[in-house]
């Protein structure tokens, strides 16, 4: 069904798909946000990270099954991960651990990628409580690779479709039995359908690019409607995460999760989006792992010198920024550079068949 394709993150033409980079930036700048200034809405740029994990990740197990054995294609994938998320997240350990100090070592789930558990939410010291998405996602590396090396493709995207279907009635039906909206919005049975929304749209992209590039744009003005109607809905408190009733966990993340599908294919299709191809928007998404790790710590930490919710929050971006900047280069791009496998923005390309 599928050739063998290259994961490196070009197009046919050779180019990169840069966009992709202006959407992980406008993500990032959504959660700093939501943090700083306590926006209603803006803590869903998480969710658009979840969709990009899921699209990106799926081309990169797709392209190494067809390419190797079993022990090669896992091996090889957890390598890359390995090589990508651990020496800024350690980095990030050390430097809360300097501001703040090291508490944080007796919270054992922390070395394990646990913080989305039951059991130890909330209850993340200092910048540190932004780990749950990180958790979400080795959760779902720990899974998705099995799946994707056993299943055929059509099978893959039938069992995506499944998981998108599942999770809102997941979060419905355990709406009466957890007291905290906190766990419906960090565990990844209930988080699963923007990664399997992610994963479905990568398939679709493998064997249809000419649809995602005819129709896409039509994507924008679905995501502008429902975007829409998610800020005239999230005004008020019964329409927002901390409302925990059934249509909250059911109506609230669906709005969003099809809301920014339709943007993600909308930006897939490369129509109208030079904005998001421009150099500071490429270079933000380029260090927003670490920008996202950080920014919270920073947030935290300038919060103690100065009340003016504008102005430490001013602050806090300017370090965040450097910090990135700074792990980036000294960090990141050398192992990047090292090896060219690790980079975190691979796409998967079209069929060309």
């Amino acid at each position: 069904m599928q050739v063998t394709q290259s994961a490196s993150g070009k197009m046919p033409d050779g180019k990169r798909i840069t966009q992709l980079d202006g959407l992980r930036a406008i993500a990032v700048l959504m959660v700093f946000m939501s943090h700083a200034v306590r926006s209603q809405l803006l803590w869903s740029g998480v969710d658009l990270f979840f969709i990009l994990s899921g699209f990106l990740i799926t081309g990169v197990l797709l392209d190494l099954r067809s390419q190797n054995t079993w022990r090669t294609y896992i091996v090889a994938f957890y390598k890359r991960r390995a090589q990508r998320i651990l020496p800024p997240y350690i980095l990030f350990l050390i430097v809360t651990s300097v501001l703040f100090g090291w508490a944080w070592t007796h919270r054992w789930y922390l070395y394990f990628f646990l913080m989305n558990m039951p059991a130890f939410a909330p209850p993340v010291p200092y910048g540190h409580g932004v780990l749950w998405s990180l958790a979400v996602e080795e959760q779902f590396y720990l899974i998705w690779p099995i799946l994707v090396y056993l299943l055929s493709e059509r099978a893959l995207a039938w069992l995506s479709g499944v998981l998108i279907l599942a999770a809102p009635l997941l979060r419905w039906f355990a709406t009466a039995y957890f007291t905290r909206h906190w766990l419906i919005y960090t565990a990844l049975p209930f988080r699963m359908d923007l990664l399997a929304a992610g994963a479905l749209i990568a398939m679709v992209w493998r064997h249809y690019p000419a649809a995602i590039f005819r129709w896409g744009i039509k994507g924008s003005w679905l995501a502008a409607i429902i975007v829409f109607a998610l800020c005239m809905l999230s005004m008020h408190p019964w329409f927002q995460p901390g409302a925990d009733t059934a249509l909250v966990n059911v109506w609230l993340y669906e709005l969003i999760l099809v809301g920014y599908a339709a943007g993600f294919i909308w930006i897939l299709s490369g129509r109208c989006v030079n904005f998001l191809r421009t150099r500071p928007m490429v270079y933000l998404g380029r260090i927003s792992y670490s920008v996202y790790l950080i920014h919270l710590a920073a947030l935290v930490f300038i919060r103690q010198f100065t009340r003016h919710s504008l102005a430490s929050a001013a602050v806090a971006l300017a370090v965040t920024l450097c910090y990135a900047a700074l792990s980036w280069k000294w960090v990141e791009q050398p192992i990047l550079q090292r090896h060219a496998d690790a980079e975190d923005l691979h796409v998967p390309l079209p069929n060309q068949s």
